[in-house]
């Protein structure tokens, strides 16, 4: 029997590479990748657990995996890359402009004005170039304001910029208009405060004041199947 090797240019035709892994380069070169669309355009892939309980961060997921697979070839890695969204506050919305920004490598030694920058605009099914969206000022400008090199972490108590957080009523209505799921302890908050939750029904359209009443109204539940668990000596499942 021939044991030669078989050379796979020899019969490219039968020859299959075997189906591994891709992962973003360890060392890849330092590039930015800009995306506007729509946030009724930004997909919802069911990526992470209970997706239908955080649309937020399903869409906001899925959309960071779709920009990097078109790019890169491989699937959104959160500790390679680094990412900024804009309008993402807002997918409660139809026909808001949003934007995401996915950078990936260090910046090199002449810092982050050398780093290149691509754009693309997605239409709801697929990445179309759009280079001429990144001579618009008011798109240079706020790029520049994002830094590609991470900033040290804030204090805390105080935002990446260096001022104060907003308040807890000011956070639960921002998730809600970005269809985020609202922390357990904020909740508890706001629903021990009636003067934030006039201030919430006031400033919230009703649907979104609907999806506060109900998530409030599933905690509660969940607190009395705990309270009740934990009286008959029951171990949650």
């Amino acid at each position: 029997m021939d044991s030669t090797p078989t050379d796979p240019n020899s019969n490219p035709e039968t020859y299959s590479k075997p189906n591994l892994p891709v992962f973003a380069p360890l060392y890849p070169s330092p590039i930015r990748i800009l995306v506007k669309t729509l946030t009724h355009l930004v997909p919802s892939d069911g990526v992470v657990p209970d997706a239908e309980d955080d649309l937020h961060a399903d869409k906001l997921i899925s959309m960071l995996d779709r920009i990097c697979k078109h790019v890169w070839g491989c699937p959104y890695e959160p500790g390679n890359h680094r990412w900024y969204a804009h309008g993402d506050d807002e997918f409660g919305y139809n026909n808001r402009l949003c934007f995401f920004l996915v950078d990936l490598g260090t910046a090199p030694e002449g810092g982050d004005e050398d780093v290149e920058v691509r754009a693309f605009e997605w239409d709801g099914s697929e990445f179309k170039p759009n280079a001429e969206m990144l001579q618009i000022k008011d798109i240079q400008d706020e790029l520049k304001e994002t830094p590609f090199t991470p900033k040290p972490r804030s204090k805390p108590g105080q935002s990446d910029e260096g001022e104060d957080k907003p308040s807890v009523r000011e956070m639960v209505r921002m998730r809600l208009r970005g269809l985020e799921r609202v922390p357990n302890s904020e909740l508890e908050y706001v629903r021990s405060h009636p003067e934030d939750m006039e201030w919430l029904k006031r400033k919230l359209r009703p649907r979104f004041y609907e999806s506060l009443l109900k998530q409030i109204e599933d905690r509660e539940m969940e607190m009395e199947m705990d309270h009740g668990e934990k009286e008959s000596g029951e171990v949650p499942s």
